[in-house]
């Protein structure tokens, strides 16, 4: 019996105990890639890990390089695979991280991967943080070199430095909602990706004469605000982060997003 057929029987199980079948209110699978150099994969350092780090306890054991477990009620699945991402998607989605000069080279290094899920949540806050938390303490290994989850990538170190603000009761918007930006002669434009995961539209900046470093500032701080606070934005409304700020928000079909994004004048 294959990993993922555990899968379906011990969700067919759980239904079954439970008697009535309610319809969850969140029921997004999270997928990731933990990105590993060499070919190896230690699931027993990961274990001593989730428990030192996040103090939670994995009597599981891995099979065929396999490793389910369940986190109150959430069900994770860790698949290592002996082969690197196909047609080099992870390095084209590297070169979209401003922030890490080295994105490229370092991710075209990979030799094999973790496909890391989380299934069977009914909260999307809750989810995000077993995710990082989980692959938090897999980029824990060694030779792990990053995480890809498209488009977003992000290095080892760097990740598990900022999942690490969960234990101070922070979220760590920036490992969940990517963050686009680019510069153009008409100005400078941002856009999130990542935010329909928690229910909300996706945003767009478009074409501002404020420098770049400023757009992706109000970016993250509207994305953070958004995702901590639980905010609906609405079309027509207004967005300020002091009492003279009133940015105007529009929505219209997204320019770098799918669908209908909202702008946010700035």
């Amino acid at each position: 019996m294959g990993l993922f057929d555990k899968l379906r029987r011990r969700k067919k199980e759980n239904s079954t105990a439970g008697g009535a079948v309610h319809t969850a209110p969140y029921s997004e699978t999270i997928v990731g890639f933990v990105l590993l150099e060499h070919e190896d994969c230690n699931f027993d350092h990961f274990i001593s890990t989730m428990k030192n780090e996040w103090n939670i306890e994995i009597d599981e054991r891995p099979e065929e390089g396999n490793l389910f477990f369940e986190v109150d009620g959430m069900q994770v699945v860790c698949a290592h695979i002996n082969a690197p991402i196909p047609d080099h998607e992870v390095e084209e989605n590297a070169k979209l991280n401003v922030l890490w000069q080295d994105a490229v080279q370092v991710t075209s290094r990979h030799q094999s991967q973790i496909i890391v899920s989380v299934l069977n949540a009914t909260d999307a806050i809750q989810a995000h943080i077993l995710f990082t938390q989980t692959a938090s303490a897999l980029l824990q290994l060694d030779h792990a070199l990053a995480i890809y989850m498209a488009p977003l990538v992000v290095e080892a170190g760097q990740y598990v430095d900022i999942s690490r603000l969960i234990k101070d009761g922070e979220l760590p918007v920036s490992l969940w909602i990517f963050i686009g930006l680019f510069q153009s002669p008409e100005g400078a434009s941002a856009y999130t990706y990542g935010l329909r995961n928690f229910g909300k539209e996706e945003m767009e900046i478009t074409q501002s004469a404020k420098p770049l470093s400023e757009v992706f500032e109000m970016m993250y701080m509207t994305a953070t605000y958004v995702v901590e606070n639980d905010v609906t934005l609405h079309d027509g409304e207004t967005l300020g982060f002091s009492a003279e700020q009133k940015l105007p928000i529009n929505r219209s079909e997204g320019i770098a997003t799918e669908g209908s994004s909202l702008k946010i004048g700035f």
